[in-house]
């Protein structure tokens, strides 16, 4: 199912958090942590709901996706936003272990 909207979050130059979701109340969602390089536009963290919880991935430039963690224990009208504030947050110590 593709999404139904889309929002790019500015957070530093480079840096975009986009979150994206479908259905009313919303029934999927994805909150990811964007850099740009050389390269484009890359993931560095994602936050979803795609596999029934709310988890997170690490991504590695080298190996991709790594396996899910569990997020956050609540409803999706919760772990959005909580997923926002992370990624703002903890954004530079996110990336920097990314880029090495």
């Amino acid at each position: 199912m593709p999404y139904e909207r889309s929002v790019d979050i500015g957070v530093a130059e480079d840096v975009v958090i986009r979150y994206s979701s479908s259905g009313r109340p919303i029934e999927r969602y994805s909150v990811v942590l964007l850099v740009r390089t050389p390269r484009g536009w890359r993931e560095v963290r994602v936050f979803d709901n795609h596999q029934g919880s709310h988890h997170m991935h690490r991504y590695t430039p080298t190996e991709g996706k790594q396996s899910a963690e569990v997020f956050h224990p609540g409803p999706a009208r919760a772990a959005i936003p909580a997923a926002i504030r992370h990624l703002k947050d903890h954004w530079e110590a996110i990336v920097e272990p990314w880029k090495t």
